[in-house]
């Protein structure tokens, strides 16, 4: 091999022979913490890919917990200027005659009207009745009408009174108004002077205006009388809640509850899309390409094969439902051989329609319900501490095993690199020495008495 750096003594490229010889050593093992990083980094990315489709089967699992996503109502108003209508789960389906004779609204009382708005009114105190519950507000004489608003407002114990400065042609008062509506919230003013009779000439008496009478609102439901403290109605129809915003006696408007069964057929389909988008993700988290001879980063995972079998085990589960097993093959859904599920959609719209009791035991009956079932299943691998949590923990003390390994062979390396340099620069010293020798030798035999040089 010919060699065209030269050493000190020996014409020897003593670094690029020390390089070769230590990347030998090393790249090889380089190559393998590599290969394991990578390998480990995939694992992590492939468990975040299962949990973000757990999460999303979560998702549609809860909705089916609840008769709020499950057993919903359509409402109809007829496009009613008087008011606007939810209902619940416990609302039951029907038509009802609504009429708005009365809106309910707020007292209002007002102080007598002053001029000068700047300028106190009087020394003492003002307290306060509203529905059984008082305050009192204490007052100098240095207290114009916006401080005294300020002080009512800002108690402490203020039981259901906000004053306003209000001004107008005849000047400036205070208008003190009930934050609730109905009779049941009037307010009642009493004004006490310490010194002069500032205040109770201004809140006492005929000085204080009633602006607006407390009112209640009154309904008629299929002709049948109701009177509320509020506009905000939800006792008159089980289940339903009535929003008051206009009144007119002798015009009603029709209500219709009906059952949403679109909505709750959009619910069930979106929880069997997600269970078979998960069981999709997990095959392929797991997959072996046997064409290529690669494995997809959890394939062979006792995880995946737990949860897998947990899934199936799950859904072919019976539910007891008033005394009856029930399944969700009866509601329409099986399993198919992939272990995905399908939707026989005469069969589901059946129940959905004739039997919601049915569906609403199979997947929202407390604890063992399939929508409860599921979620505590992805729960336990999902939560914080769970098993996602606890193998992502151990590939992060993998990880830092590797580089700790890595770091120690780095530093393993380095030792070699500096050995095998002090061996090859010891080596070529003595070769030069040599040479140097033999270039003496050389020397002294040429100069010897009949010694012919050719």
């Amino acid at each position: 091999m010919a060699l065209t750096a030269t050493g000190i003594g020996s014409g020897l490229d003593v670094s690029s022979i020390v390089s070769v010889l230590v990347d030998a050593e090393k790249t090889p093992k380089e190559a393998l913490f590599t290969e394991r990083e990578t390998a480990i980094s995939a694992k992590v990315s492939a468990i975040g890919t299962l949990k973000s489709a757990l999460s999303t089967f979560q998702d549609a699992a809860e909705k089916l917990q609840s008769g709020e996503f499950l057993n919903i109502r359509t409402v109809s108003t007829g496009n009613s200027d008087f008011f606007t209508a939810t209902a619940d789960q416990y609302s039951q389906p029907g038509s009802y005659s609504i009429m708005v004779e009365q809106l309910a609204q707020s007292q209002k009382l007002a102080g007598a009207t002053v001029s000068d708005a700047t300028a106190g009114v009087g020394e003492g105190s003002l307290d306060f009745s509203v529905n059984g519950e008082s305050f009192s507000v204490a007052i100098t004489d240095t207290d114009n009408l916006a401080a005294i608003a300020s002080k009512i407002n800002n108690a402490s114990d203020n039981s259901g009174v906000t004053a306003t400065v209000i001004k107008s042609d005849a000047g400036s008062r205070l208008v003190f108004t009930s934050t609730e509506t109905g009779t049941d919230n009037q307010i009642t003013v009493t004004a006490t002077d310490t010194t002069g009779t500032g205040l109770s000439d201004m809140f006492s008496g005929t000085n204080l205006e009633s602006l607006q009478d407390a009112q209640d609102s009154i309904i008629y439901v299929d002709g049948q009388k109701l009177t509320s403290q509020s506009n905000t109605i939800d006792d008159a129809i089980t289940g339903v809640t009535l929003s008051l915003t206009k009144a007119e006696l002798g015009t009603s408007s029709t209500l219709t509850i009906a059952q949403d069964t679109d909505s709750v057929k959009t619910n069930i389909e979106n929880f069997v899309s997600s269970y078979n988008s998960l069981i999709t993700k997990m095959a392929t988290l797991s997959s072996f390409d046997v064409d290529e001879g690669t494995a997809a980063a959890l394939q062979g995972d006792s995880m995946i094969r737990s949860l897998e079998s947990q899934l199936r085990k799950m859904v072919s589960e019976r539910v007891s439902v008033d005394g009856v097993e029930s399944a969700l093959y009866e509601l329409g859904i099986s399993t198919d051989r992939d272990g995905k599920l399908s939707i026989d959609d005469t069969k589901l719209t059946d129940a959905i329609t004739n039997n919601m009791s049915l569906i609403e035991g199979v997947f929202s009956t407390a604890d063992t319900g399939l929508a409860y079932k599921f979620d505590d299943l992805v729960q336990s691998y999902t939560k914080t501490g769970g098993t996602i949590d606890s193998r992502n923990n151990t590939y992060t003390s993998e990880k830092s095993r590797i580089t700790d390994q890595r770091e120690a062979f780095t530093l393993k390396m380095e030792q070699l690199e500096a050995r095998l340099l002090k061996q090859f620069n010891a080596m070529d010293l003595i070769v030069s020495e040599l040479n140097s020798q033999g270039s003496s030798l050389t020397s002294s035999l040429a100069s010897l008495p009949g010694v012919i040089s050719s």
